[in-house]
């Protein structure tokens, strides 16, 4: 149905101003519609695997990053991070570590652990604020595989005097393939009041291109 950001935010003023007659910004569009596909992609990562549809949905948005702790084993997360997948490893030469997260009440238990002695082979974390805290506490070099956010929407145009013109060249366009980008035009509508299923949005759709024609 979509295939840019100037088809959709048409599609979606249309959609506004036939349900609820009001009109919608370009500034407003753009973080609605951001806010939209991150609460899209978060759905999609919690049923992760369970369909190839699902799977294919934010296969693009994988991403593994190498990391150097700092002196105290402190890791924070990329800019983009949105969700760990895949786990974290430390390389220790040639070997590769996985590292083992831990809730805070156990890490004391675990540093005390005969059975599993915690080793910068056999290393251990726990969640932070900013990423996550490796033990034992000194520097470590490794990588981990997360789910980095999606792209910010980014409208780009050019005015003259009351005429907005669209520009491809200097717009951000969703990564999502039209087959997604209906769930996410769901979603940001429920946030400007309208509820409408992604079948619906396809039947509307379809009318406005007859209208339009």
């Amino acid at each position: 149905m979509a295939y840019n950001l100037n088809e959709i935010y048409n599609f979606m003023v249309f959609i506004v101003r036939k349900e609820r007659g009001v009109f919608v910004t370009i500034s407003e569009f753009e973080s609605t519609l951001d806010n939209a596909q991150i609460e899209a992609t978060s759905g999609w990562f919690e049923l992760y695997g369970i369909t190839q549809k699902i799977h294919d949905a934010i296969r693009k948005l994988r991403s593994q990053v190498q990391f150097t702790s700092a002196s105290d084993g402190q890791v924070n997360f990329a800019s983009d991070y949105l969700h760990m997948i895949g786990g974290a490893y430390t390389v220790t030469g040639s070997t590769i570590n996985t590292i083992r997260f831990v809730n805070e009440n156990e890490v004391s238990l675990s540093l005390k652990s005969q059975l599993r002695p915690v080793s910068t082979s056999l290393p251990i974390a726990k969640d932070t604020a900013t990423g996550f805290q490796i033990y034992p506490q000194v520097a470590q070099t490794g990588f981990y595989n997360y789910l980095r956010r999606p792209a910010k929407p980014v409208f780009g145009y050019t005015t003259s005097g009351r005429t907005i013109t669209y520009d491809s060249a200097t717009s951000t366009q969703l990564e999502f393939t039209d087959v997604y980008i209906n769930n996410i035009i769901s979603i940001a509508l429920k946030f400007w009041g309208i509820n409408m299923a992604e079948q619906d949005i396809q039947a509307f759709a379809q009318n406005q291109t007859q209208e339009t024609k």
